[in-house]
């Protein structure tokens, strides 16, 4: 695998996610709208929580405990408590998390994981940069169900 390439790929996919999210205003991100199960804020806070969590053996050492309660899998805005992160707290996150990721597993790519990762019995990811790559495939379904999300709360309008 061509490292840089992984990591052009990474900028691509992060600016878009972050184009979405800066083009979301505040008063929209908690609307679940009819046939949705969460928002936008839920949506954005997992691929940050998530990514983390793929990448640091399911824990998220840079982000505010909270952030497994309000974005962890399994989780939804229904049953949120205490303060939440702003749009723009996310925005800032998601650009320093790019960085950190970038820095922090440019070297790492090959290395094998603690324990392979299990996709329901349909594969295993065994290294980190496959992990990597698996959690912009993430990060890819999450912005496209934002856009989606943004489309319904415009017809809502």
């Amino acid at each position: 695998m061509n490292i840089a390439h992984a990591w052009d790929h990474y900028d691509v996919v992060r600016s878009l996610t972050l184009a979405t999210l800066q083009a979301t205003k505040e008063e929209q991100a908690d609307i679940v709208p009819e046939g949705f199960s969460n928002n936008i804020r839920w949506n954005i806070g997992h691929v940050l929580f998530t990514q983390d969590a793929l990448l640091y053996g399911g824990k998220a050492p840079h982000l505010p405990e909270s952030y497994a309660a309000l974005f962890g899998p399994g989780t939804k805005p229904a049953d949120w408590q205490g303060e939440l992160p702003t749009l723009e707290t996310l925005n800032q996150q998601l650009a320093e998390q790019t960085e950190r990721i970038k820095k922090e597993f440019a070297d790492r790519f090959e290395e094998k994981l603690p324990s392979p990762f299990n996709l329901r019995g349909k594969a295993e990811i065994d290294t980190f940069g496959g992990m990597f790559l698996f959690s912009l495939y993430h990060e890819g379904l999450h912005a496209s169900t934002v856009t989606l999300l943004r489309k319904a709360l415009q017809n809502q309008a």
